[in-house]
């Protein structure tokens, strides 16, 4: 992160850029030039997330990461047992 206003903000919060991929379920390039503003404005959805991280407690960031991801392997095992029919 180059310290751009919300690569500093992120940072400030303790939130990275690999965190913030995982949330997203976007590559962590993506969010880095999402994050720079080098194809325009931070998108809302990425602005979204770190407001609301900045919110959180530490549990309930943990919580939010847990529950995205379990969420992330149960849409991805929908869809395979979707394609095997």
């Amino acid at each position: 992160m180059d310290n751009e206003p919300w690569q500093l903000r992120a940072q400030t919060a303790g939130l990275g850029q690999k965190t913030l991929a995982r949330l997203l379920g976007r590559p962590v390039n993506t969010i880095s030039r999402q994050i720079r503003e080098l194809h325009g404005e931070v998108p809302q959805h990425l602005v979204a997330v770190i407001v609301m991280w900045e919110r959180l407690s530490e549990a309930e960031r943990k919580a939010w990461i847990h529950d995205t991801e379990r969420e992330m392997r149960r849409e991805r095992r929908k869809r395979l047992e979707t394609d095997q029919r």
